[in-house]
């Protein structure tokens, strides 16, 4: 199968995926936003945001640093063990490190454990999802084992919440019913995975340490992204507390935007192991023209209706909260530029290291235009996002500069062909 057939499957795949995850999404969370009040959905995604921090941890960048590896090595099923062995004994380190952080914020952040229970039981679900091996598939670019595996865990979810979750009383069976959903489909995918050959090593010290070294700028720019996500949820929970409208609103309009940035994760992951491996430039730059075109119109028709977007989605209780759609929705439209200035375009020059610093770049000018509106008494959901839509536009303007300056490593298709 040529290597075009090959990224359309795995697109097909990951986009069923994606549209299955909006589909559900779609009705999933319009469906909390009703049942729960404006604040206990407040508190959900506060929840849910706050212990992204904690996935990113045991993640740790490995679906990006593991992958580029899987797939160099993909005819070499020793190396593939282990890599595979050593990534999975790494995170079970993190998930101990993880859990001693869990705690002692339990402890000292009044927030924290005043809503334990809830929170600490999405901390068990970001624990399960952390543990998935996505890394080896999208390695060997079999995205269908990737899809199987997540639309089982979101349809069992949606089952579940839409049963037995009808108003504030049981608020708690929204994390249980992801753990249950997401338990059965991380034994799907490592069961699948290891019939594919795959076997599990005894520890190794200096294989972890080299994968937790290697791949530790890499944690830094997803744990950014995880910090960037949280850290208004977090100012807002802290002023405000988690059960707030003001944190409600925010969760709501994040979980639309979010449903929106969803849609380019599939294309980008189809897309990234094939650069890594053909140096296509030629589809990348036609890919970033057109789809940036098509990302545009997109944007630009939910500027238009995001006050009937947010009634429609999530209810009457949030018809106004269109206003405050149209201000992080500048962050969502420099989304695609970002992605794909990232590490598809900069990893096959072995430039990923720029495609890394954008992001801790963006997040300490995040917590710190944070923290001036926290000593100023300006936190409000107003500026926080504001505050939030500027990310992405840092990172083009890193990424973006990075691929400029070094363009000239950019292979002509002539060399890619004698490089074959």
């Amino acid at each position: 199968m040529s290597s075009k057939k090959i990224i359309a499957k795995n697109a097909f795949f990951l986009y069923v995926l994606t549209f299955s995850n909006y589909f559900l999404g779609l009705i999933l969370y319009p469906f909390l936003s009703r049942v729960l009040s404006v604040e206990k959905f407040g508190l959900v995604g506060f929840s849910m945001s706050f212990v992204l921090i904690f996935e990113m941890i045991i993640e740790y960048g490995f679906s990006i640093s593991i992958t580029e590896k899987v797939s160099r090595n993909r005819n070499n099923q020793n190396k593939i063990n282990a890599l595979i062995s050593s990534t999975i004994w790494a995170k079970l380190i993190l998930i101990i490190v993880s859990i001693i952080c869990f705690y002692g914020s339990s402890i000292f952040i009044p927030m924290i454990k005043n809503n334990l229970l809830i929170i600490g039981l999405f901390f068990i679900d970001s624990i399960i999802k952390a543990l998935l091996p996505d890394f080896y598939f999208r390695g060997i670019e079999d995205m269908r084992t990737i899809t199987i595996r997540a639309v089982t865990a979101k349809l069992l979810c949606f089952v579940l919440v839409i049963m037995f979750v009808h108003g504030d009383s049981e608020i708690f069976l929204v994390p249980i019913s992801f753990i249950i959903g997401d338990f059965i489909a991380t034994m799907i995918t490592i069961i699948t995975m290891l019939r594919k050959g795959v076997r599990i090593l005894t520890p190794n010290i200096s294989n972890i340490y080299l994968v937790l070294s290697e791949g530790f700028l890499f944690f830094v720019s997803r744990l950014s992204v995880s910090i960037n996500n949280s850290a208004g949820s977090f100012f807002l929970g802290i002023k405000f507390s988690p059960s707030s409208i003001q944190l409600g609103i925010l969760a709501g309009i994040t979980k639309i935007t979010s449903a929106g940035e969803n849609m380019l994760s599939p294309l980008n992951d189809s897309i990234y192991p094939h650069m890594v491996k053909e140096k296509d430039y030629h589809l990348l730059k036609k890919i970033f023209i057109y789809g940036g075109l098509i990302w545009i119109v997109g944007c630009t028709i939910i500027f238009i209706g995001a006050d009937s977007i947010c009634s429609i989605l999530l209810g009457a209780k949030y018809s106004e909260a269109g206003k405050y759609l149209r201000i992080i929705l500048v962050n969502t439209l420099f989304a695609f530029f970002s992605m794909f200035l990232g590490y598809p375009s900069l990893s096959p020059i072995n430039k990923s290291l720029y495609a890394n610093i954008a992001l801790p770049i963006a997040t300490i000018i995040n917590i710190i235009l944070c923290i001036i509106l926290w000593l100023t008494h300006n936190i409000s959901l107003v500026n926080i996002l504001l505050v939030m839509s500027i990310m992405n536009i840092i990172m083009v303007i890193i990424r973006g500069g990075a691929l400029i300056k070094f363009r000239r490593l950019i292979p002509s298709k002539k060399e890619v062909k004698n490089e074959v």
